[in-house]
C-alpha cells in the first residue's frame, strides 16, 4: 500500500513525487519509458545541451523556484534581433522597422506588418511588467490571436501564422490574445526579463528532481494498463513491465496522480461524464524539433551569433531559437520548432532522412551556414504541449478538480498556462490538495 502512487515521470510527476516525498508520504513512481523527464529532454549535439522539446525557464515561474532551490546553473535569455524568412530571404535586425523594411515584400504588406508590429508592441508594454503578464489581465483572453491578423495581406499572415505557431505551438485562431503576447511578442519586442536559460538543457532541473528523491520508489519501464477503485475506496493499479511475460502485477495507493499527456488519460481509467468532457476540450498535438549547433567563428559569420528568433514562414519548421544569443564563442545553437508539421513518426527513425530533409531546410532559411554544421539531431512528439485555448480555460476548474478526492490530474494540460512551468506549477498545486486531504482524514 503506497500513499500516493504518481503516473508518469516527466516534470509534473517528478515535482508531485518530490513535494510529497519531503512531506513524509510513501510514494511510487511509474514511467513507462527509459527515461525520466518527459518533453523536458535534452541531448548532447557535438558537446552542446540542446533541448529537444522544452525550451525555457519562465522567470517568477515554480519551474524557475525549483531550478534555483535545486541549484541548476541558469542564465536569463537577452535577445536583440528579431528575424523573418519569407520568398526565400532570411532578413535579422535588431530594429524591426529596418527589419520590415527590408523584406521582399510588396509596400501593401510591409505596411501591414509594420502595423501589426506597433500593435502588438503597443499591447504587450500594456499588459506585462518586467516581462510578467500584469495581475489584472485575464489568464485567457475572450478574443484570439487571430482577431489580430484576420485583416492582413496573405503573405504577412502566413508570416505571422509561422511566428505564433514556433512562439506558443497553437495556431492564431486557438490561442488566446492575452497569451499570443507572452509566447510570441515577447521575442517581437526582445524581452529580456521573462525567460531564462538552462546552461545544462531543461532535463537538468528533472534529473535534479530525481536525484534528490530518497525514499520514492522510481520504476521505469512500468506502464499502467488500467486503474480502478477497490471496495475500500483506494485504487488498484494494473501495470505491465517488459519482463512480465504478459502476467502483469498490482500495486494499491491511497491516492493517485495522473501525470501523463491529456490523450493517454481516458484508455487507464474509467472517468465520470464532466472529466471526460474537461479533457475533450484540450488540444495536445504533435510536434517535431531539429537541433543544430554550428561553428561561426569565420568574421563574416559574426552577426549570426546575435540571431534570436527567426520566423520562417514556408518551411517545414516554423521558427528558429537561439537559446544563448550573443555568447562569443565562435559556436551557436538552433532549435527549430516543427509545430505545424505536428508529428511525424519517421523523424524519429535514423534511417528515415528526415534529419537531413530537416537539415536541407534550415539551410535553406541559412545558406551561410553550409560547411559549418557540427552536428544535428531530430526529435518528433506525438503529444506536445496543450494549446493554450480559451476552450481550456473553461474547463480548467475541471480538469484540476480530483475524482473522489483521491484521483488527481496534474500536468501542462491542467494548468492556467501550458509547457514545463505549467506542469511544476501544478505538481506543487497537487501535492498540497492531497497533503490537505491527509491532515483533513488525520485531524478529523
Amino acid at each position: 500500500m503506497y500513499d500516493v502512487a504518481i503516473i508518469g515521470g516527466g516534470p509534473a510527476g517528478l515535482a508531485a513525487a518530490y513535494n510529497l516525498e519531503h512531506a513524509g508520504q510513501k510514494v511510487l513512481l511509474l514511467e513507462e519509458t527509459g527515461r525520466l523527464g518527459g518533453r523536458a529532454k535534452t541531448v548532447d549535439v557535438h558537446g552542446e545541451p540542446v533541448n529537444m522539446g522544452a525550451m525555457f525557464v519562465y522567470a517568477g515561474t515554480a519551474s524557475h523556484e525549483l531550478a534555483v532551490e535545486l541549484d541548476v546553473a541558469l542564465e536569463p535569455f537577452e535577445p536583440t534581433t528579431f528575424g523573418i524568412h519569407v520568398n526565400g530571404e532570411t532578413v535579422v535586425s535588431p530594429d524591426n522597422d529596418d527589419l520590415v523594411e527590408r523584406l521582399p515584400l510588396t509596400d501593401h504588406s510591409r505596411n501591414g506588418l509594420r502595423a501589426f508590429i506597433r500593435r502588438a508592441t503597443s499591447e504587450y508594454y500594456a499588459n506585462t511588467v518586467d516581462g510578467q503578464l500584469r495581475p489584472a489581465t485575464p489568464g485567457f483572453g475572450e478574443e484570439s490571436a487571430q482577431s489580430r491578423i484576420i485583416d492582413l495581406p496573405q503573405d504577412v499572415q502566413e508570416i505571422l501564422t509561422a511566428a505564433i505557431r514556433g512562439g506558443s505551438v497553437a495556431h492564431p485562431a486557438e490561442l488566446s490574445a492575452t497569451y499570443a503576447l507572452r509566447y510570441f511578442a515577447s521575442y517581437l519586442v526582445k524581452e529580456k526579463k521573462n525567460r531564462v536559460v538552462s546552461l545544462k538543457g531543461m532535463e537538468a532541473i528533472p534529473a535534479a528532481l530525481a536525484k534528490a528523491l530518497q525514499s520514492t520508489e522510481v520504476r521505469l519501464h512500468h506502464r499502467v494498463e488500467s486503474l480502478h477503485q477497490n471496495g475500500e475506496g483506494h485504487w488498484n493499479l494494473q501495470i505491465a513491465t517488459e519482463s512480465d511475460g504478459g502476467a502483469g502485477r498490482k500495486v494499491t495507493a491511497r491516492h493517485v496522480i495522473m501525470a501523463v499527456p491529456a490523450p493517454r488519460i481516458s484508455s487507464m481509467v474509467q472517468l465520470p461524464e464532466w472529466k471526460s468532457a474537461a479533457l475533450d476540450a484540450v488540444q495536445t498535438p504533435g510536434s517535431t524539433e531539429l537541433g543544430v549547433v554550428v561553428d561561426i567563428s569565420a568574421p563574416e559569420l559574426a552577426a549570426v551569433d546575435d540571431w534570436s528568433f527567426i520566423a520562417t514562414a514556408g518551411r517545414a519548421f516554423d521558427v528558429m531559437i537561439n537559446p544563448r544569443p550573443g555568447r562569443k564563442d565562435g559556436t551557436v545553437q538552433f532549435v527549430c520548432y516543427g509545430n505545424t508539421a505536428g508529428y511525424i513518426e519517421e523523424a524519429n527513425d535514423p534511417t528515415s532522412g528526415m534529419l537531413e530533409h530537416w537539415v536541407e531546410e534550415f539551410l535553406t532559411v541559412a545558406p551561410q551556414l553550409r560547411g559549418r554544421i557540427l552536428g544535428a539531431s531530430i526529435q518528433s512528439w506525438q503529444h506536445c504541449f496543450s494549446l493554450l485555448t480559451p476552450t481550456r480555460a473553461t474547463a480548467l476548474p475541471q480538469l484540476q478538480a480530483p475524482i473522489d478526492g483521491t484521483l488527481h490530474f496534474a500536468g501542462d494540460y491542467s494548468s492556467e498556462t501550458a509547457g514545463t512551468h505549467g506542469a511544476y506549477s501544478e505538481a506543487k498545486r497537487v501535492s498540497q490538495d492531497i497533503l490537505q486531504a491527509v491532515s483533513t482524514a488525520t485531524h478529523g
